[in-house]
């Protein structure tokens, strides 16, 4: 998660008002969901099956990062309706997202 940090640490803080996640926040619950998503989408189930399994998986994520979905839910409009500064917090979703995706190869065993 490092390089979240330093994506928005070089960028221009912007107060976001109370009831919004942060960007950090964010990055974190988008990419938390991003992998739970793919978690389900092998299970190779039905697609309505496959969608209770991730409103379960979903609370979840939302109950680890002390939220709720009508926070994260108002977050995300907030960023979406400001599309220079949503852009930066996809840009650091796809670093975060493939720096994960170094440690797990980096920590697969040889064989």
């Amino acid at each position: 998660m490092g390089s979240v940090f330093m994506v928005f640490a070089c960028s221009k803080k912007e107060r976001v008002p109370d009831g919004i996640l942060n960007k950090e926040q964010m990055v974190n619950m988008l990419s938390e969901l991003y992998v739970v998503e793919q978690k389900i989408s092998v299970l190779g189930i039905k697609r309505d099956s496959l969608t209770q399994i991730f409103d379960v998986m979903k609370d979840s994520v939302f109950i680890k990062a002390g939220t709720t979905d009508s926070v994260f839910r108002q977050s995300l409009n907030y960023y979406m309706d400001r599309p220079e500064v949503f852009e930066g917090l996809y840009t650091a979703l796809i670093d975060s997202l493939n720096l994960r995706e170094q440690q797990l190869i980096s920590s697969k065993p040889v064989k």
